[in-house]
């Protein structure tokens, strides 16, 4: 344990020294979200759209990665089994915050919003477009229960599989789409020497405030 602790302390890792100012930043978080994004994608970043999600019930937090899929009407959009401990608790308690966190280009963004089930028609045209395997997985998977192995899934998707033999696969009711509509953002980027530059977006009656944070 010792040598481990000794180990941690000497992880350090300089930050660059590119500057975000407040004359960089787009009014909108959206559309500076959207840009970061754009840079992200650009760096060849390992699934940039990966974003932890945390949720709470009964004032217990939990928190895991998923993968956002879209932007619909200025809300972040994810999806997963509508019967999972995360959609739970989200039907229970519909605050939540995440995090995206570029490690190589020293970025990241956290927010605060209100997730809701989005449309069936988000949920629709988001399912058609993953690959069959994809959508078999979807059927087939109880999230999160026990199971006793791995057969119990893949038997499964070979039934499934047969059952839809040259046939297009349906979404299925327990699985699909949820919005988040952000109220709170924060953009942080890491500097030399710990001096990081963070910015936040705070709603208000008619836009956002953007105000700088301490590192």
């Amino acid at each position: 344990m010792d040598n481990l602790s000794e180990q941690i302390k000497s992880l350090r890792n300089e930050y660059s020294d590119l500057d975000l100012l407040l004359e960089d930043l787009s009014k909108n978080p959206i559309q500076q979200f959207r840009k970061w994004l754009d840079e992200a994608i650009e760096t060849k970043i390992y699934e940039p759209n990966a974003m932890v999600l945390a949720t709470s019930n009964n004032e217990m937090p939990r928190s895991r990665y998923v993968l956002f899929k879209n932007i619909i009407e200025d809300k972040i959009i994810f999806h997963t089994h509508y019967e999972s401990p995360k959609a739970l608790e989200i039907f229970s308690n519909p605050n939540v915050s995440g995090i995206f966190y570029w490690a190589e280009i020293h970025r990241q963004v956290r927010f605060q919003g209100i997730a809701k089930k989005a449309s069936s028609k988000i949920s629709d045209e988001y399912f058609a477009s993953r690959p069959r395997g994809g959508q078999l997985s979807a059927w087939a998977s109880y999230q999160s229960r026990l199971i006793s192995s791995r057969d119990d899934v893949t038997k499964k998707i070979d039934e499934l599989n047969e059952k839809y033999k040259n046939q297009e696969i349906p979404r299925p009711d327990f699985w699909g789409g949820f919005e988040i509509d952000i109220q709170y953002w924060e953009f942080w980027q890491g500097r030399r020497n710990r001096t990081h530059d963070r910015f936040c977006y705070t709603q208000n009656n008619s836009g956002w405030d953007i105000e700088r944070m301490s590192p």
